[in-house]
């Protein structure tokens, strides 16, 4: 993958974004694993969606946003968004772990 600099037209431009989104989805996946694995620690349901956590994490992100030099609030909202539906997958992953088998 080129630099930005580096490109030399738009089909360059597209190949790197496209590797970039690949890896934001890898690394999604792997954030998912985390997730998952988080499960065998909480013992209630109730207790996945941490909102003391997520108090932590939002501020957090939208400092590292504005460390990047990117729009503050955009990557709050975002990372809000992201973190709401990671819980409920972690819901439904705690979930399946307790059915009696």
């Amino acid at each position: 993958m080129k630099s930005p600099d580096a490109c030399e037209g738009l089909p360059d431009i597209r190949i790197a974004i496209d590797s970039l989104d690949h890896q934001i989805i890898e690394l999604m996946r792997q954030r998912m694993a985390y997730v998952k694995a988080a499960a065998r620690f909480k013992p209630t349901e109730s207790s996945i969606a941490a909102p003391e956590r997520v108090a932590q994490m939002l501020p957090q992100r939208r400092q590292w946003a504005e460390e990047a030099g990117l729009d503050a609030h955009f990557v709050e909202t975002l990372f809000a968004q992201i973190i709401h539906w990671y819980i409920a997958q972690q819901v439904r992953h705690w979930r399946t772990m307790r059915v009696p088998a």
